[in-house]
């Protein structure tokens, strides 16, 4: 049976937030039992993984936290790195898939066969590319999976069919849900900048992040106002923008930076 899928359906709480839910699909409940409060965590998932609250110039989107506490508050955070340069490209296609198919088996490697990707369903609401051969330069959201193990197949299953046949020539990478696992930015990033957390937030817990307008910025350095603010020369905080490579610019400051403190950002958004 085909199912239809709205991939992005506004929700209008009752108390003023626009919630924006990704792959809800016509078997799929809508969870409006849970007024949106981006100021709490919880242990289980309460919404979809990268669901969107809007309130005005302010976004977030819902995200679990990885497997270290984000204890200061205004933290900036990125998406979980790789298990291993093997999840980014070139993994084996283990079967042919005919176009309308909503599953593509892959082959696992030693390296592959870790966490989460070595449990059922460890990277579902992630992403599937197409990077070479047959079928190149497909994108799909993924559902769910079977766990890799050893050097035998798994089937992912997608959202969507695929719109040209793979074979077992085609190579795929894989990406986790960017707020899936999501931790501290790293000194160099390991991988995209989400936002920041506006409160302290439990390991393994789901959370709000703040992605888009102000914000607050745990500060390493003196940083002017007005001025461009980056991730990726110091780790878990902001600083100025210089002629790095390692930096990205992920917004500016509407009050001077101090070192040590907190300050307040405009975040240019995810």
């Amino acid at each position: 049976m085909t199912l239809s899928r709205d991939y992005f359906r506004p929700v209008v709480n009752e108390n003023g937030y626009v919630l924006m839910f990704p792959n809800v699909g016509s078997e799929e409940k809508l969870l409006q039992s849970y007024p949106p409060n981006p100021y709490a965590e919880s242990a289980t998932a309460l919404f979809p993984l990268g669901t969107r609250l809007v309130r005005g110039c302010e976004e977030w989107l819902y995200c679990k936290n990885g497997a270290s506490a984000l204890s200061t508050l205004g933290t900036p955070i990125q998406q979980a790195a790789a298990v291993h340069a093997e999840m980014d490209d070139d993994i084996v296609v283990g079967a042919a898939s005919a176009i309308g198919a909503y599953t593509v088996t892959l082959t696992s490697t030693t390296n592959l066969a870790a966490a989460p990707l070595s449990t059922k369903d460890g990277i579902a609401e992630g992403f599937l590319i197409v990077n070479d051969e047959a079928g190149e330069g497909q994108l799909y959201k993924i559902k769910s999976h079977e766990a890799f193990s050893g050097t035998s197949n798994a089937i992912f299953t997608l959202y969507d069919p695929l719109t040209v046949a793979l074979t077992t020539s085609s190579q795929v990478g894989l990406v986790q849900n960017p707020c899936a696992n999501v931790i501290a930015t790293t000194a160099v990033v390991s991988g995209m900048f989400i936002g920041v957390n506006q409160i302290a937030v439990t390991a393994n817990y789901y959370f709000w992040a703040k992605v888009r307008g102000v914000a607050p910025g745990n500060m390493n350095t003196t940083v002017s106002l007005g001025t461009y603010v980056v991730v990726g020369t110091t780790a878990a905080k902001f600083d100025p923008a210089a002629a790095v490579t390692t930096e990205l610019i992920v917004g500016e400051m509407m009050t001077p930076g101090v070192a040590g403190e907190k300050a307040i950002i405009y975040l240019y958004g995810r």
